[in-house]
């Protein structure tokens, strides 16, 4: 199925990428992802957004990033305290609001810690 995938047909996209998931591969999950683009990448980041394993939210972070959802890569990096994460993420967005959002969110943190 690996060799089919290399047509990026969408089914077999999807297929892969669930094996991917079943099998808690991230690495594999994510280089799928950034090779084959033809699925159903939001469905797949929902599904992943809440798994045990942390690596797994930060590949539903990281297709949130890819297709422009900022602020819910944002939200998922933050959750679990991958702050440099959300930092690319913010950099990527240009958005001024979130860039304020998340410094905001960062001095608070760093003033609860001192």
């Amino acid at each position: 199925m690996v060799v089919v995938q290399s047509n990026n047909v969408s089914a077999v996209n999807e297929a892969l990428n669930e094996i991917h998931v079943e099998e808690e591969d991230y690495d594999r999950l994510r280089e799928s992802i950034d090779l084959h683009h033809n699925f159903d990448q939001i469905g797949l980041a929902q599904k992943i957004e809440k798994h045990e394993l942390l690596e797994m939210r930060r590949v539903a972070a990281y297709i949130y990033k890819k297709e422009g959802k900022w602020k819910q890569s944002i939200v998922l990096s933050k959750k679990d305290k991958i702050y440099k994460d959300a930092m690319e993420t913010v950099s990527q967005s240009g958005d001024r609001e979130l860039l304020r959002s998340c410094l905001f969110t960062s001095l608070k943190r760093y003033r609860s810690h001192s």
